[in-house]
């Protein structure tokens, strides 16, 4: 078991190849997921006092608000689909986010399973990015991009 604690995570970080920061006016863990020239904001954060793990993985674009409907829609297409949902879309501030929020056992956690989880996120984002960002910049609908899935053989639902 780890110890839910920055110094820990920080290691754990470095351990799988990152360059982990611990941003102290926000009491966060802060890194980039690099994957294909393209980097992730992740944030992790202490959430009651170390009972929970929140892990945000942000896919790098910006909504526009005209495409709000098709890119809110895809996520929820793909969180019911994905084992382990998180997307989300905030409105307010225009970005698309992955977020795990993760229990612990008494302030710990197993080290695999962290490990487990945040290549999870970092599959995940790196997966559907491309889609989204299409979509969010207006260069693709939602329904290209749901028929360039079932072209490929991917099982989707009607738009």
């Amino acid at each position: 078991m780890m110890k839910v604690n920055e110094e820990s995570f920080l290691e754990l970080l470095k351990e799988m190849g990152y360059e982990p920061e611990l941003q102290k006016e926000t009491n966060q863990i802060y890194c980039l997921v690099k994957h294909d020239k393209r980097e992730y904001p992740l944030f992790i954060r202490f959430v009651h006092e170390g009972d929970l793990i929140q892990l945000l993985t942000f896919i790098p674009c910006s909504v526009k608000a005209e495409h709000n409907g098709d890119v809110s829609r895809f996520l929820h297409i793909v969180n019911k689909e994905l084992d382990v949902p998180g997307f989300c879309l905030d409105e307010i501030s225009t970005t698309v986010f992955y977020r795990l929020m993760v229990p612990t056992s008494k302030k710990e956690i197993q080290k695999d399973i962290l490990e487990a989880l945040l290549n999870t996120s970092k599959t995940v984002c790196t997966t559907f990015s491309p889609a989204i960002e299409a979509m969010a910049m207006g260069m693709m609908s939602l329904e290209d991009v749901l028929k360039k899935a079932k072209e490929a053989g991917i099982p989707t639902p009607q738009a």
